[in-house]
């Protein structure tokens, strides 16, 4: 679903970044300066090259947009990303120029082997280039650099738009810093990436029964020049209650703990003045505060009005100290209330990190609070209260996160180029499609259509469900701005250059780590299993390395062997889905951690298995994935009943992985690139990601420093 939408907000703002939609949250009037950044990169998570051009050749994406004017520049058939093919190990290759061996980031979630062995650590919150294991602490000579440290140290001024690993967040392991965020996490104006507010999504569902008459709020809305043509109707009780907190920095709760507390309430309005009662409108309120006339100054929203088949309206929770918002989405709306489908979106925020603290401020007052992004737990009804919601509703409301999540990602990196147009390199990471990819790669015959029945696979598939989700893409365009301000502020001299981090693969079986390893005879616990996509390190709780460490060096090389010998010999027995597979073995590849060297058991390293690694790392091939096992489980077709301690394969309840081999062409990234110093016209056979930091560099006229990647020459005049 929504495919095409981050694509097309490139033909918004490459290459400088515009005007967007006249349908934005708030009026804007943007200074567009004649100074502009002398290269700008931006990264479309997920975004295929066959995907964007088959856009282009189908029209969905405009002949004269952005993308178009890119491709008639230098573009690579294949861009071989970083291993594994997952967001965060890809981002940190591409700023640093070196492998996630070098950069020790091997995966979205891992454990740092100094830590105890139950603690996992997020790959966009990890030491960059490493750490000291004993005595825990910095590293005196990182194995890796982000590029705007290397430019800041030439004098060169960076910008960085919610780019993976610029933060400003000092990184701590057993609550000690091994990574202080000055100078490797920050730029010249840095914005980071949003985190949870504390309050999931949650789905109403409400009729008439919940409204009645209330003197009160039709006042207040009166006041506030909000008018019906039938009475106006409130829900008699809050819909929710929730609290934040004023002056600590604490995410909200369902819990009454916090200072502040929020009844939220709905009413109801016809604005229509076509004789019948047609109730239209949605206004979400908070019980005491009522509803506020405004005008309201960023991050404010005031109440949150939202139209069946419009787009949601953002609800900023207000006195937060951690300035926390989320938004209302109403899927259905029926005239006479007697069914109400609300949805409440995940609260979110821009983390207030001390050193980047002014670029925060800055874009929470002139962009707004950390719009909702496209959330999975919706659509795979994990959240609360969606159980009833029909699939084209729930797909309706992930379409409307993904356009609106885009556009303000967008906005930010708009800001960022208004306050900083002298800027050597501005660095923008957009989350789409990679979303949309994980849940509407729809394309193999094995596949569950419906996840919850095990025979919707081949002739059994939904094909109305399929043309929906390949049609998405165009439905999504005609709600753009087809081409949009391509040239804007664009400036002589600018070198654009797009890319994305990894492919997309269609998969069909979920698969259970831990039970691979407990039916091979292995005792899980003493293991740290950590799984990110098709990807797991297995961790032995070894003594004198991991906090509380129980293992023996004996017995850990044992484990490292049994693991490995499990892992290499696990298959899938089932003709149904195992054809594709190599003598139906599930890994394509098994690495095990060297056991001598001159660290120490379980500290060595090598070209495939870096410091933070597991001591087994290994990738499933592609149509296997360890994300999207359900609860309760559901069988595949042709195997036994679900066994939560002993199924190792399973239905999955959403469709596209990445993270396989990332030489495989579906693992492909994009790479796009134009400028005055780039050639025109021409097509080259394969870049690497890990050549983005270095060819940058070197656009800049500063000379990189030891990096896995390579200067692309071939792409400069």
């Amino acid at each position: 679903m929504s495919l095409a939408a981050p694509l097309l907000a490139i033909g918004l703002f490459a290459p400088a970044l515009a005007d967007h939609d006249d349908d934005d949250d708030h009026d804007r009037s943007p200074q567009h300066n004649s100074r502009s950044p002398k290269v700008v990169l931006i990264s479309l998570d997920g975004a295929k090259p066959d995907l964007i051009q088959k856009f282009l050749d189908q029209n969905v994406l405009p002949k004269d947009g952005g993308l178009a004017r890119l491709s008639r520049g230098v573009v690579a058939r294949q861009n071989v990303t970083a291993t594994p093919s997952l967001t965060a190990v890809a981002h940190i290759a591409i700023a640093t120029g070196s492998t996630a061996v070098h950069n020790d980031i091997p995966s979205n979630t891992f454990h740092n082997v100094a830590a105890p062995i139950t603690v996992s650590a997020s790959g966009f919150a990890a030491a960059i280039g490493g750490y000291r294991v004993n005595p825990l602490g910095p590293s005196p000579d990182p194995s890796a650099d982000p590029l705007w440290v290397q430019l800041r140290e030439h004098g060169k001024k960076v910008v960085t738009a919610t780019w993976p690993g610029a933060d400003g967040a000092d990184i701590r392991i057993n609550n000690v810093v091994v990574q202080p965020a000055v100078p490797i996490r920050v730029a010249d104006y840095t914005v980071p990436f949003g985190a949870f507010g504390g309050l999931g999504a949650v789905g109403f569902s409400l009729t008439a029964a919940n409204f009645a008459p209330d003197a009160a709020v039709t006042a207040q809305l009166n006041a506030a020049g909000r008018f019906s043509y039938s009475p106006i109707l409130t829900t008699t009780a809050p819909i929710e209650t929730f609290s934040c907190a004023s002056i600590t920095l604490a995410i909200c709760s369902t819990a009454p703990t916090l200072d502040l507390k929020f009844e939220m309430r709905v009413a109801a309005l016809d604005t229509t003045n076509d004789g019948v009662v047609n109730y239209d409108t949605l206004v979400v309120f908070e019980k005491t505060q009522g509803v506020q006339r405004g005008p309201f100054q960023l991050p404010s929203t005031g109440p949150a009005y939202v139209k069946l088949d419009g787009r949601s309206a953002p609800f900023f929770f207000e006195g937060t100290s951690n300035k926390i918002g989320a938004a209302y989405f109403v899927s259905a709306l029926a005239a006479d209330l007697s069914t109400v489908r609300l949805t409440r979106y995940g609260a979110n925020l821009i983390p207030r990190n001390p050193p980047v603290l002014a670029a925060v401020d800055d874009i929470n007052n002139n962009v707004g609070f950390w719009r909702p992004q496209a959330d999975f737990r919706i659509p795979e009804r994990l959240s609360p209260g969606f159980t009833t919601f029909p699939d084209i509703e729930l797909e309706a409301i992930y379409e409307d996160q993904v356009k609106t999540f885009v556009q303000y990602q967008t906005r930010i990196a708009e800001r960022a180029i208004q306050q900083n147009p002298d800027t050597d390199l501005v660095m923008i990471y957009i989350e789409q499609p990679d979303g949309s990819g994980h849940q509407f790669t729809l394309t193999d015959r094995r596949q569950a259509t419906d996840p919850r029945d095990p025979n919707s696979i081949g002739n059994n598939q939904d094909r109305a469900k399929i043309a929906r989700y390949d049609r998405y893409p165009q439905v999504r365009l005609s709600a753009g701005r087809p081409g949009g301000h391509a040239d804007h502020g664009s400036g002589p001299g600018k070198q654009l250059i797009v890319v994305s981090d990894h492919g997309m693969a269609p998969f069909h079986t979920a698969v259970n780590m831990t039970n691979i390893l407990r039916n091979a005879g292995v005792d899980t616990t003493q293991l740290g299993v950590r799984t990110s996509g098709p990807v797991a390190n297995i961790y032995i709780n070894l003594q004198n390395r991991e906090t509380g460490g129980t293992i023996d060096p004996a017995t850990y090389t044992n484990l490292v062997m049994q693991i490995s010998t499990a892992m290499k010999n696990a298959t899938d027995p089932n003709s149904r889905f195992n054809f594709s597979l190599n003598e139906g073995r599930i890994f394509t590849n098994v690495e095990s951690r060297p056991v001598n060297c001159q660290q120490g058991v379980g500290l060595c390293t090598n070209k495939k298995i870096g410091q933070d690694y597991g001591d087994v790392f290994a990738q499933l091939d592609e149509g296997y994935n360890f994300d999207g096992i359900q609860s309760p489980g559901v069988a595949r077709q042709g195997d036994p009943a679900f066994n939560a301690a002993t199924t190792m394969f399973s239905v999955p309840n959403f469709y596209g992985a990445h993270g396989h081999d990332s030489e495989l062409e579906s693992m492909s990234a994009s790479f796009l690139a134009a400028g005055p110093r780039i050639h025109d016209g021409k097509t080259i056979a394969r870049v690497r990601n890990i050549d983005v930091a270095p060819t940058i560099l070197h656009l800049l006229g500063v000379r990189p420093g030891p990096v896995d990647g390579r200067v692309l020459e071939e792409i400069l005049r």
